[in-house]
């Protein structure tokens, strides 16, 4: 079935996955203005910042641009079934990173945030589902 944006599927997954990283960028500025105003931001138990979480936070801004530089070139089935598995990972990490903050968070902003972090993941799952779809 097509939809009738004049924009392509592939050119949708480019553009929700731009809209996810910024997101993704944006709820992590947000949550370090707060060393304006002196709060603590370490971690018990951490001198530094753990390779690990820098892993983490690089993987999940890298991939996407990747998927959005590959998608922009190549529109083969295995770019498409790329997509296919990499979304609902990422719309899986935002749910259980919302639950997880449950009730820590205290900024409405960050709140708003993560939601639409949420939707726009679940339309990329959607869209991406839809485009594995096609012949």
């Amino acid at each position: 079935m097509k939809s009738n944006t004049t924009f392509s599927p592939a050119q949708q997954i480019i553009l929700l996955w731009l809209i996810i990283t910024l997101g993704m960028l944006l709820h992590q500025f947000f949550s370090l203005h707060n060393l304006r105003f002196g709060a603590d931001v370490i971690k018990r138990g951490y001198a530094t910042t753990p390779t690990v979480e820098l892993v983490k936070r690089l993987t999940l801004y890298v991939l996407p641009l990747g998927y959005m530089g590959v998608t922009a070139f190549f529109q083969h089935r295995i770019v498409r079934v790329l997509h296919l598995i990499a979304s609902p990972f990422y719309l899986a990490f935002h749910i259980h990173h919302f639950v997880h903050e449950w009730g820590k968070m205290k900024d409405p902003v960050q709140w708003v945030l993560l939601s639409f972090l949420i939707v726009f993941s679940g339309l990329l799952v959607f869209t991406a589902y839809r485009w594995a779809r096609e012949k």
